[in-house]
């Protein structure tokens, strides 16, 4: 059995191929998670991350071939994408349609993922910090999507907290969405 090393900047266990190959955004994701939560093998691939309620969750910060995320889904059956968005949304290449009170958003993406088109389980954005939310860190799960012209997507989701997403990957609590507040001039 290899040794596993615990990551300096996390704290997470990992596999000696592992603390070479991944970046501070997957070690982030991985924070507070146990060592079975964590590299599950499904067949020949091993799964990001393993929720309690038996879902894996795959972390893509970079870019990935059509072909491994049909294998991906094929193989890991229950499971949702992550995927890093965080400089799409900082740079305001992707911004969303907020409305107060209600937890759906609209988003527009100019140059998204060029495979998100291929993903058919459900795909989560990691947008980092978001100002369009008072700076807290932010998730979008896509509901749905339609590319308008070339280079562009838009569609509709709703956003979590990544410390909502984060206790539902870890301790399989019930995903809570996001809503914004009313500006405070529109209360009566």
């Amino acid at each position: 059995m290899p040794s596993l090393t615990r990551c300096p900047e996390c704290g997470a266990h990992l596999g000696p191929s592992r603390v070479r190959g991944e970046g501070p955004w997957n070690q982030g994701w991985r924070t507070g998670l146990s060592r079975d939560q964590q590299f599950v093998r499904r067949g020949d691939l091993e799964g990001d991350v393993l929720t309690p309620c038996g879902h894996i969750v795959e972390l893509q910060y970079g870019p990935l071939p059509r072909i491994d995320i049909e294998l991906r889904e094929r193989v890991y059956g229950t499971m949702v994408w992550l995927f890093d968005a965080c400089e799409a949304h900082r740079k305001g290449r992707l911004r969303l349609g907020l409305v107060p009170g209600r937890p759906h958003v609209n988003f527009v993406w100019n140059r998204p993922r060029q495979t998100l088109e291929a993903c058919r389980r459900p795909v989560h954005l990691d947008l980092g910090e978001s100002v369009q939310t008072e700076s807290l860190h932010m998730v979008l799960r896509i509901n749905r999507s339609h590319p308008k012209q070339p280079g562009r997507l838009s569609g509709s989701g709703v956003l979590y907290t990544a410390e909502a997403f984060h206790n539902w990957m870890a301790h399989g609590l019930p995903l809570t969405p996001f809503i914004p507040k009313a500006p405070e001039h529109a209360v009566a």
